[in-house]
């Protein structure tokens, strides 16, 4: 079985950057275990100090990635909102043109009674595209006659 990690796929590189982490991280431990014994050499000191160095450049990425997402998140939040406050609207105004069309239908219905010929189709068709019985290119062909 091959136990090599691939560094050319996300999960890779992330496996990767999470051993030197580890790795990183026991030099740490062991650092400090010396110091407390007060067995620093010369090298450990510039290990220390290039260890202490990569895990503060590596917080400050991860915090600047996170300020990122966290902005990012927020503007997507309020891009949601704005959409579901135009969806309300939307749904407001789709309402207030079907009571609109719904009483132009009954009108157009009533005014079938009172108009002379032509004006009786004119309302009838009116009444018929209002309640969907027919296409608004019907209603165009039938009152172009």
């Amino acid at each position: 079985m091959n136990t090599r990690t691939r560094t050319d796929s996300r999960r890779g590189r992330t496996v990767a950057r999470e051993a030197e982490r580890d790795a990183r991280r026991d030099r740490f431990r062991l650092l400090l275990a010396r110091a407390d014994r007060g067995v620093l050499a010369p090298e450990d000191c510039a290990q220390l100090r290039a260890d202490v160095e990569a895990e503060v450049a590596e917080s400050d990425t991860h915090r600047r990635s996170a300020g990122g997402q966290q902005a990012a998140a927020l503007r997507l939040h309020k891009r949601i909102e704005a959409a579901e406050e135009c969806i309300t609207e939307t749904e407001a105004d789709r309402d207030a043109h079907a009571d609109r069309l719904a009483t132009a239908a009954k009108l157009a219905g009533a005014l079938g009674d009172y108009l002379p010929g032509d004006g009786w189709h004119l309302a009838d068709t009116i009444r018929r595209l209002c309640e969907g019985e027919i296409t608004p290119e019907q209603a165009l062909d039938d009152t172009a006659h």
